[in-house]
């Protein structure tokens, strides 16, 4: 269903998708039907090439034996796989989004909320990746940072008695979140000072991985706060804290091909 959403987007890449389940034909025409799902499903009938992938979730239950774990590969023109993402449950599943910006580095045309704060020299925007949420999805949670030109804000490692950056999560029962990832800051020494720092200027992106395992729990609502302090060459300003909150609906849960009997 999420790779629905962003086929067209592939296409336009020229990138051909397909997708590989362990069910017969029959099943998958008739999902594809349902859920009007354009790209090829191929059938893997007793899963040998998921085994030949080493993709086989071995540690499945009697009534989905034979299922893979859930993930992408991206194939080169020659075929051969230049990337593998994928995850042990196979309950968990990444957005259509998050596949496009995080495996094939497209800028996705669609987003989930989005909230926007500032301070006087910070402009922040937070976004999710998806519109929704569903059991088991993982999807991207972006913060964006505008510095306002001139000034600066620190990273790590930072002398004692400096502000970093820090982005702090506030989550629902049952989510749960991955490590974010920063760019890497830039040196910085401040004239008559021995300390090096490290420093954040111009725009910069924080991203970090978000798993929803809650079922029928209605609308969550995703909490941050941002701390910093915005720095010149020549002064610091107070250090400040920006927070924002992204809600989020629950998605109505998909019927999946039955287990073969």
């Amino acid at each position: 269903m999420e790779l629905q959403k962003v086929a067209a987007d592939l296409e336009a890449e020229g990138i051909a998708l397909y997708a590989i389940s362990y069910d017969p034909p029959d099943v998958l025409a008739d999902f594809a039907q349902r859920h009007r799902i354009t790209y090829p499903l191929l059938a893997d009938v007793g899963s040998g090439l998921i085994r030949e992938l080493g993709i086989l979730n071995e540690e499945a239950a009697e009534g989905i034996a034979g299922i893979p774990h859930p993930g992408v590969m991206v194939l080169d023109t020659d075929g051969m796989v230049t990337e593998k993402h994928f995850y042990e449950s196979y309950r968990e599943r990444d957005t259509g989004a998050g596949l496009l910006e995080h495996v094939f580095g497209i800028a996705a045309a669609h987003h989930g909320p989005r909230a926007q704060v500032a301070s006087d020299v910070v402009q922040v925007q937070a976004e999710l990746d998806a519109s929704s949420y569903a059991w088991g999805q993982r999807l991207w949670l972006t913060v964006n940072l505008t510095i306002a030109e001139g000034y600066h804000v620190y990273g790590h490692p930072i002398p004692a008695g400096y502000v970093p950056l820090e982005i702090e999560i506030d989550l629902p029962e049952r989510v749960t979140i991955g490590t974010p990832y920063f760019p890497t800051p830039e040196p910085f020494r401040v004239d008559g000072l021995d300390e090096q720092f490290q420093v954040f200027s111009g725009e910069i992106r924080v991203s970090m991985p978000v798993t929803f395992m809650s079922v029928d729990a209605g609308t969550l609502d995703v909490g941050g706060r941002i701390t910093l302090q915005a720095c010149t060459a020549t002064e610091c300003l107070t250090p400040d804290s920006l927070s924002f909150k992204l809600r989020l609906p629950e998605a109505p849960l998909v019927e999946m091909p039955k287990p073969r009997d």
